[in-house]
């Protein structure tokens, strides 16, 4: 009794020693840091965000101030500090959304005393919700009561992942559901086989939890007590998270296990072996007379059960089963029955439901493939609604059917064939169940890249490697395949196994090849599968892992075996990378014939490479191999044990070594002494329907392979790819309606022998450039309210994701102070401002940290991190562009905090984070940091500004990505700026390229102290090409900053005058860190600037080119004013025509007239501009007074009429071929004109066509 009293007092003191302290964003974290052991934060509604760590020695209350708003937590708790012991940590009543993988995730910290989760809703946690990473410490108790744990698990891992030993975990009173990429709910990350673990799951709700069979609710296999004890009671466990997988309740050795009044649907059970004791005593639905678990909606969170339900009183002592929060009691029930008509059609949600008399129910209709909704009837076929989802009044039982249309579908089957048809894929967008789309679909097919085969060609001649088929009846294409000449191949597409692996790829079955990761002595092992990017190139890929206490003196290594027997020229091809500084600087590749004695191939010298870049580690094996000691050739990758390691490591450090896509190329034996025979070519000779981006192949009689002579075509030289029979030449950005002539010489190609084909010459055409589609802006932006949106946001938003063609997006003249942001689903955004000084986005932001007690704090109150600020957890940047092909012209962009102060710190106009960015005539203004390019770790993302103007003071063009930069303002604006600060990862291929650009200033910014950039960190590359320097530029040029740059140099710099400038005293040598130093060139000769080219930095091999986006076309001719309507002359290649009263855009057309309102305005305050195909605008034309008779020329387009399935051309003339084809060259319809009109009868058509005739050509949208 003396005891019990004193725990009593004990507890009392704490209690009433506790503090209830009401906090909000601002002041949340100063009070958690000051809190006292029992003190509970009252938490005001808001977001948190800002990171704390565990506590130590005193356990914390987080809770809700409210009780109908949530405070949404978004910060994470970590710890990394063996000092912190016993503390604790109590949610209660919270909405908990980490920003980052993991909520609670510490690493060296001490015992925890317990963590509890009461009534509070959790929701994508990406990893976990716990992980420790201590062995050796514990933790009290892990609790969760009341809650409400949705849509986690998207990166996989274990929603509770501790390697302290847990003494007790209690889930209550709650539901967990949509974890389909999860794993299981608690797994013990550490052995302590004395720890009695007591773990308690008691009235919950599972639905779609873990993704696999080998994991479980609880999985503590051999790591725990044999004593431990486990309860389950009154549950609901229904359906994995992966169809077809069944994860166990619980897998354990040993235990006291029970199980009681557990309701378990298509899932797993209890895998225990030798369990201590084991009673299980659960539900089946057909006990409680259920034919099937009904709930309303469960994917969307709706588990309601009626209390008349058997479920209600199921549970132990006449409790439910499952959460009790769903347990539903109606008055005056009435039931709804739906279903889907015909059956086979779709799916409908709720399946049943009951509600009070006279309520409200929501019904929604899924479709599945080759259905559409159509209506919602009662049992009666009584319409009752055509919305989805519908929202119906309930009166009575009654029976709501979702009725579908079946939809015309029509088969694409498409055929590989070729030497390398085994290997050749390709990939079709949309993706159909079945390869059947609804007819007039517009299906895109495209060709797949693999190690091992060369596409040659269509089945009607083409080769470009994506096309397009309209899906007006079954359609069938043919695909053909060159095989590369190989032996095995392994690309780790699919991660397992993971070990004593047949080659991904094989030429012959009966020399598969194998691949093992083996220990030091010999015994193998499995690797680790992976998925890696590294310099902007992701492969898949194996990782080899040495712990750190081996790497030293026992390092695994990586073996291939295969036979070679038969082959020649032999060529080991594989891609390696590090990704910590567990791994030795000096990697070799080695070969063996007999698996024991081993000889260098190649060493790779991997200093300076962690994370940074895939590295080609290539040989080939000696020729004087016998065919007897080819029969068997083992090649491994081994550490050269001589070299040090790239850094220190951690002690439990493992290592990151990477292997990816390893190919085994040869030339089969072959003494052919015959030179190649030409058998075909691709396109034919005289072909006038050539693509402007292709390839060329030739298809000889034999196995050829490449000879000493190059192959020279438009200027370039071309690599040739060869298969088996095969040699095909791609070629990029020809000219529209040009004839070319290619040349193959002889001694370009020869048999395998050496003996040379004697060449041939190719002439061909290239089709005309065709008319564009007419259409007009996809969205208007103004600021006042005349267009479609006020803001470029809600423009951007309401853009479609997953675009291949520009969404035109205009913005009026006005101020738009507001952050934008393009997702990354948002590809080919084109932004097209009216006028760059007149059309402004702009905020005022920061990124500046919490200034310290009586300094200068005005920045503050813009920064992204002040919880105060109206940009409180903005994006550091007025506008970001996470999206691949945006493109932007007439606009400024404009961080005021910048412009306004003057001042640091970072404040970011612009950001941009994915490939393919172009600007033309645009502003970008701010102070410190004005625009970030790609990150390092993206190295050869690329970004096209010219004729534009960039303002700054401090690195304010800076970041990484390949960036080509011409005919711009870099404009200084204080004493000593610094221009760039890049930070080029390792194999960034070009940099920053400046070319005919011009440095200038303010006044304080000639004072010759300015600089042209510093590097940032990594491998920093600027090239200024042909700069005029208004102001004058310090003699160095340059200065240190965190790294030594790859290159800093320029070439033909002048002065405002023209006159060369002396670059003699530019520096060269470069100090960062602890004294670290190094070198680079500073002066480019002519003979080294010549490959810095628009072509290679900017189109690179997709053939990008966005300087057609700016290609203007012509303003239009002969605007005239009579009375009240513009009307003017077609401008060729014009998709609209935008209209402008004083500056004022009023109207928009595809026409060539417009009807402007009664102003009593005179004609010239009117004006017109054209828009090409990417929205650029042209040069405005000025209108003139009409005299009502206008003198008219032949527009020499095609004139187009469409009635119904009829397409009738006019104006040409008899004896001219008419072809519809798809914009990829597959015709459609075909005649030759008879008189000056033709007439073609079409099939249901949808998407964009070319429409030629004779020479002229024009593009149509059905």
């Amino acid at each position: 009794m003396r005891t019990h009293f004193l725990l009593c007092f004990l507890f009392l003191f704490s209690y009433l020693g506790a503090t209830e302290i009401s906090v909000d964003p601002i002041t949340f974290n100063d009070a958690y840091t000051n809190a006292g052991d029992g003190d509970v934060l009252l938490l005001e509604p808001g977001i948190y965000a800002s990171s704390v760590t565990f506590p130590s020695g005193k356990t914390i209350t987080l809770k809700s101030a409210s009780a109908t708003e949530l405070p949404e937590i978004r910060f994470g708790v970590s710890g990394n500090d063996e000092a912190i012991m016993n503390g604790g940590l109590i949610f209660d009543g919270l909405k908990i959304v980490p920003s980052g993988d993991y909520f609670i995730s510490v690493d060296k910290v001490g015992d925890i005393a317990a963590i509890r989760v009461l009534n509070c809703t959790i929701e994508s946690v990406n990893r976990c919700f716990i992980r420790t990473n201590n062995n050796g410490y514990s933790i009290g108790e892990i609790e969760f009561a009341n809650c409400i744990i949705r849509n986690c698990g998207d990166k996989g891992w274990n929603f509770l992942y501790p390697k302290h030993i847990v003494r007790k975990v209690s889930v209550r009173n709650s539901t967990l559901y949509n974890y389909p990429g999860g794993e299981s709910f608690f797994l013990a990350n550490a052995s302590d086989t004395d720890n009695v673990m007591e773990f308690l799951f008691e009235n919950n709700t599972v639905y779609k939890w873990a993704k696999s069979s080998d994991r479980a609710l609880c999985k503590t296999s051999k790591n725990y007590s044999v004593n431990s004890n486990y309860v389950f009671r009154n549950n609901i466990i229904a359906e994995p998270g992966v169809a077809g997988q069944t994860p166990s309740l619980l897998e354990a050795t040993g235990g006291n296990v029970i199980g009681e009044n557990n309701l378990i649907v298509n899932y797993g059970g209890y895998k225990v072996s030798n369990a201590v004791s084991q009673q299980v005593n659960d539900l089946t639905l057909e006990g409680l007379g259920l034919s099937a678990l009904s709930f309303p909606d469960p994917d969307n969170g709706d588990f309601t059960i009626l209390s008349g339900s058997p479920l209600a009183t199921a549970g132990v002592d006449g409790q439910c089963v499952g959460d009790p929060r769903w347990i539903k009691s109606l008055g005056d029930a009435v039931h709804v029955e739906t279903a889907a008509l015909p059956e086979e059609a779709g799916s409908v949600s709720p399946v049943s439901i009951a509600v009070e008399k006279g309520d409200n129910a929501t019904f929604t209709a899924t479709s599945n493939y080759g259905f559409r909704f159509k209506l919602w009837q009662d049992g009666s076929g009584k319409t009752l609604s055509t919305e989805n989802p519908a929202t119906l009044q309930i009166d009575k039982d009654m029976k709501v059917v979702a009725v579908f249309d079946a939809m015309d579908m029509q088969t694409l089957t498409v055929n590989l064939t070729g030497d390398g048809a085994k290997w050749g894929k390709v990939t079709l967008s949309p993706e159909a169940e079945g390869n059947r789309y609804e007819k007039g679909t517009i299906v895109t097919v495209t060709i797949v890249n693999n190690p091992v085969t060369s596409f040659m060609y269509w089945e009607d001649q083409s080769s470009e490697v994506s096309r397009q088929v309209i899906m007006d009846a079954d359609r069938e294409l043919t695909a053909a395949f060159d095989v590369i000449p190989f032996i095995v191949g392994w690309d780790f597409a699919v991660s397992e196994p993971r070990g004593n692996r047949p080659g991904d790829y094989y030429y012959q079955t009966d020399n598969t090849g194998n691949l093992s990761l083996y220990n030091y002595d010999g015994s193998s092992t499995n690797w680790g599968g992976s998925n890696r990017t590294f310099g902007g190139v992701t492969y898949d890929c194996a990782r080899r892992y040495t712990a750190a206490a081996d790497i030293k003196t026992a390092p695994r290594y990586f073996q291939a075996k295969f036979s070679a027997r038969e082959y020649n020229n032999i060529h080991v091809k594989s891609m390696i990378a590090a990704d910590n500084e567990c791994v030795h600087k000096l990697q070799k590749m080695q070969y063996s014939t007999d698996g024991t004695t081993f000889f260098d191939l190649a060493t790779i010298d991997m200093t300076g490479k962690i994370s940074t870049e895939w590295i080609a580690c290539d040989a080939v094996l000696p020729v004087t191999l016998t065919e007897e000691e080819k029969s068997t050739i083992y090649i491994r990758w081994i550490p050269d044990l001589s070299s040090e390691l790239l850094g220190q490591p951690a002690d439990d450090a493992t290592e990151g070594f990477y292997l990816a896509n390893l190919f085994v190329y040869a030339d089969p034996n072959d003494a052919d002494p015959e030179p190649p025979v030409l058998l075909s070519t691709t396109p034919v000779e005289g072909s006038s329907t050539a693509s402007a981006n292709g390839t060329i192949t030739f298809t000889f009689d034999k196995k050829v392979k490449a000879g000493t002579v190059p192959v020279v075509f438009n200027g370039e030289t071309i690599t040739p790819v060869f298969g088996s029979k095969t040699a095909s030449y791609t070629y990029k950005n020809l000219s529209y309606g040009t004839q070319y002539e290619f040349v193959l010489p002889e001694g370009a190609v020869t048999n395998l022998v050496g003996n040379s084909f004697p060449g041939v010459t190719l002439h061909f055409s290239t089709v005309p450039r065709p008319d564009p589609i007419a259409r007009v802006f996809d969205a208007i932006v103004a600021a006042d309210g005349t267009g479609d949106y006020t803001t470029v946001q809600a423009a951007i938003d309401a853009a479609p994701a997953g675009r291949s063609m520009p969404w035109l997006i205009f913005v009026k003249n006005g101020s738009y102070r507001e952050q934008v942001i393009v997702p990354k689903e948002k590809s080919f955004i084109h932004l097209i401002g009216q006028d760059k000084e007149k059309t402004i986005i702009h905020h005022k932001l920061n990124v500046g940290g919490k200034p310290a007690e009586g300094d200068n704090d005005e920045f503050w109150k813009y920064s992204v991190h002040n919880p105060a600020s109206e940009v409180y957890q903005f994006e550091g940047t007025v506008v970001k562009i996470n999206a691949t092909d945006f493109y932007s012209e007439n606009i400024s962009y404009v961080n005021d905090w910048g412009i306004d102060s003057q001042a640091g710190p970072q404040a970011l106009a612009m950001s941009t984070q994915n490939d393919r960015s172009a600007f033309f005539n645009c502003k970008f203004r701010s102070y410190q940091d004005t625009w970030m390019t790609s990150s390092a770790n993206d190295n050869n993302h690329r970004t096209y500004v010219t004729d534009c103007w960039l303002e700054g003071a401090v690195d304010y063009f800076y970041g990484g990505g390949n960036a080509y930069v011409e005919k711009t303002t870099f404009y200084n604006l204080r004493s000593g700026a610094v221009i760039v600060a890049p930070s080029h990862g390792a194999g960034t291929r070009w940099g920053y390229i400046f070319d005919h650009c011009t440095v200038d200033g303010n006044a304080s910014a000639a004072d010759g102290k300015q600089k042209l950039g510093r590097p940032w960190h990594n491998s920093p590359i600027t090239v200024y090409l042909n700069t005029t320097m208004n102001i004058p530029i310090a003699p160095e040029g340059w200065t240190d900053m965190g790294a030594v740059p790859a290159l800093f140099a320029e070439y033909n710099s002048m002065d405002k005058d023209g006159n060369p400038i002396d670059l003699n005293n530019r520096k060269t040598t470069y100090t960062h860190g602890d004294g670290q130093t190094g070198s680079c060139k500073a002066v480019l000769t002519a003979e080294e600037v010549v490959k810095y080219t628009y072509e290679n930095v900017i189109c690179e091999n997709d053939n990008w080119n966005p300087r057609m986006f700016m290609e203007k076309v012509d303003k239009p001719d002969d605007l005239v004013l009579d009375g009240e309507q513009l009307s003017w002359k077609a401008s060729r290649y014009a998709i609209c025509y935008l209209v402008f009263c004083d500056d004022e855009m009023i109207g928009m057309t595809k026409d060539t007239f417009f009807n402007v309102p009664a102003s009593g305005k005179d004609a010239s305050a009117y004006q017109v501009k054209a828009a090409n195909e990417y929205g650029s605008l042209s040069e405005p034309a000025t209108a003139s007074k009409g005299t009502g008779v206008r003198n008219e020329t032949v527009d020499n387009r095609l004139q187009v009429l469409i009635n119904g399935n009829e397409l009738s051309v006019l104006g040409v003339s008899a004896g001219v071929p008419v072809i519809l084809a798809s914009v990829d060259g597959c015709v459609v319809r075909s005649m030759t004109s008879t008189s000056d009109k033709v007439t073609l009868i079409l099939p249901s058509l949808k998407g964009v066509f070319v429409l030629k005739a004779g020479d002229r050509s024009v593009k149509i949208m059905f």
